[in-house]
């Protein structure tokens, strides 16, 4: 297995140190880890007790006893000849929530590495920028769908534009788990603020107090095209077709030049 440089920290019971090293960020985990993580955090929406099971995976603790003061650990070690071994350790609530704080990269979306391969299928570009506008308007929609109503399938529409097969194709057949469910929504999620960063005068916060509906939906997606065709109906498909980022920058040109436009006139 590879070597890898990771973080690491340590904690002192008595005399004895013992020393970890586990991931601190999304970009650290191999694909099996993310997996192990997703998983968990579908079985225990608690992020406190998922970021016990993942301390517990990823530094090789095993919990003996619950007291009501901590735990009566197992750990597992390197002795100096480099064997491994397992010494016991107790650890108090203080020191248990210390090693948490190594984990809380998994309560933020920010820079989410999602999964490689999903349903047996293969993922698109990290940033969507391979996604055509028309997937990317369906992404969006079904995000949107998703907050309001909290039902799978839309997640399970993501998954079928997000993953494609090797010939690069969706395959509505796919059947994604809960666990890769939640890896479309996080990384979606982190798409959305990688967007508002590259396109600040599209994406402007929305009015404070302003509830997302399903019916204005469809009248926002319908005037992003019209902004893009000039309302020119022949010019639909064409827009469609072209990547998301090339059409995305073209709303954020034609954003700024209308705060522009009206700036001049306010003056």
């Amino acid at each position: 297995m590879e070597k890898r440089n990771l973080p690491s920290f340590s904690i002192r019971d008595g005399i004895r140190v013992f020393d970890f090293s586990a991931p601190s960020s999304w970009e650290e985990l191999q694909e099996d880890e993310l997996r192990y993580i997703l998983s968990v955090l579908t079985l225990f929406p608690n992020l406190t007790v998922a970021k016990c099971y993942v301390l517990a995976r990823f530094c090789g603790i095993k919990v003996l006893k619950y007291t009501r003061t901590g735990w009566k650990c197992s750990v597992l070690c390197l002795s100096r000849k480099g064997k491994k071994k397992r010494e016991v350790m107790y650890l108090n609530e203080a020191e248990i929530l210390d090693l948490l704080k190594n984990f809380d990269f998994i309560e933020d979306y920010t820079n989410y590495k999602p999964l490689d391969r999903c349903a047996k299928l293969y993922a698109v570009d990290r940033l969507i920028k391979n996604v055509t506008f028309l997937d990317y308007l369906q992404l969006e929609k079904n995000y949107q769908l998703y907050l309001i109503h909290k039902d799978d399938k839309f997640l399970q529409k993501m998954g079928w534009i997000l993953y494609r097969d090797e010939a690069g194709k969706s395959d509505k057949t796919a059947i994604f788990l809960p666990f890769e469910l939640l890896n479309v929504f996080m990384w979606f999620s982190s798409v959305k603020g990688y967007l508002a960063v590259n396109f600040p005068n599209f994406f402007k916060p929305a009015k404070e107090g302003g509830e997302l509906k399903q019916e204005d939906l469809m009248p926002a997606m319908q005037a992003q095209i019209r902004a893009l065709t000039d309302g020119d109906i022949t010019k639909q498909q064409a827009v469609y077709d072209s990547l998301c980022w090339d059409a995305l920058s073209e709303l954020d040109n034609k954003a700024r030049e209308a705060e522009e436009f009206k700036a001049r006139n306010r003056k």
